[in-house]
């Protein structure tokens, strides 16, 4: 996948999340925004897909509680802990994304040791916006072949959303002006208004600190890292296809390989085979 072509498919999922979040009433929160989730035409025209984790927000509501559900490497800290579900969590995994097209690294792995792709990434993402220098992450895939002034949107954006803190990123429109070049990489930056954004209270506060961080996500980390092959969307449950260096990979590959398929057609193999002969058995005793 060539860079133009990531950078359409970072802006078509953002337009799609930007209306989830801030065109309908009450708002969408997908809640497993990950890679595998974004479907793409012939054309490589975004589609955000899969809601069956998909849960309402309305206006009144600061946060919805509920169970720790999505694909860990993408899951918001603070949703992972606390089990506060806001439209900020779903910025975080947008950004997860985001840092997979960039870098073609997958988002949980035993090359981070015990950190995930945003947390390796982020403090390189930061020396990236100083210096100006991207190679050192950049998809090696890529062969350099990329424009800077688009990369380093990219990285802007990426940067923001895998903030730890709920509150300091941005909302998805930002991010899809961002992505267009219409805004400056500053104002992603800017605290949401609390009319666009569920935004926590002083006593409700979502944001958690690094080492909180890293205490809260040490076990289901664990759990990932020692299991072996990958499952469907769960609670904690690793990416569900393996897409490498190609992120957004052949989505008819992905469902071909499920699992589940093998058993299935096993098990219906076994039954005909047990029809024909319960069959035969019939035949020859009406024959005697």
């Amino acid at each position: 996948m060539d860079w133009s072509t990531r950078m359409k498919v970072a802006l078509g999922s953002a337009k799609g999340l930007a209306y989830l979040h801030e065109d309908c009433h009450p708002k969408i929160i997908h809640r497993d925004i990950k890679a595998a989730n974004i479907l793409l035409d012939f054309n490589f025209e975004a589609k955000v897909a899969d809601f069956g984790l998909a849960k309402f927000s309305y206006d009144v509501n600061t946060h919805v509680s509920t169970r720790v559900m999505g694909t860990f490497g993408y899951l918001a800290p603070e949703y992972a802990s606390s089990g506060k579900l806001t439209d900020k969590s779903d910025v975080f995994s947008f950004g997860v994304m985001i840092l997979e097209l960039i870098t073609g690294h997958k988002p949980v792995g035993s090359s981070y040791k015990d950190d995930g792709l945003a947390d390796w990434a982020r403090p390189l993402l930061t020396k990236a916006l100083d210096d100006g220098s991207f190679d050192c992450f950049a998809d090696p895939k890529l062969g350099k072949e990329y424009d800077h002034n688009e990369m380093v949107r990219m990285v802007a954006c990426a940067a923001a959303c895998v903030q730890l803190s709920a509150r300091d990123r941005p909302r998805m429109s930002q991010i899809t002006r961002a992505l267009e070049g219409d805004v400056s990489m500053s104002d992603l930056n800017d605290s949401a208004s609390p009319e666009h954004s569920n935004i926590h209270s002083s006593h409700e506060n979502s944001d958690i600190d690094t080492s909180q961080h890293n205490e809260d996500t040490e076990g289901p980390k664990r759990m990932v890292l020692d299991s072996q092959g990958y499952g469907a969307s769960g609670e904690y449950s690793e990416p569900s296809t393996e897409y490498g260096s190609n992120p957004f990979g052949s989505i008819n590959e992905s469902c071909s390989n499920q699992p589940g398929n093998e058993t299935l057609s096993s098990s219906s193999n076994e039954r005909s085979d047990q029809t024909s002969q319960e069959t035969e058995a019939v035949r020859m005793k009406k024959n005697s």
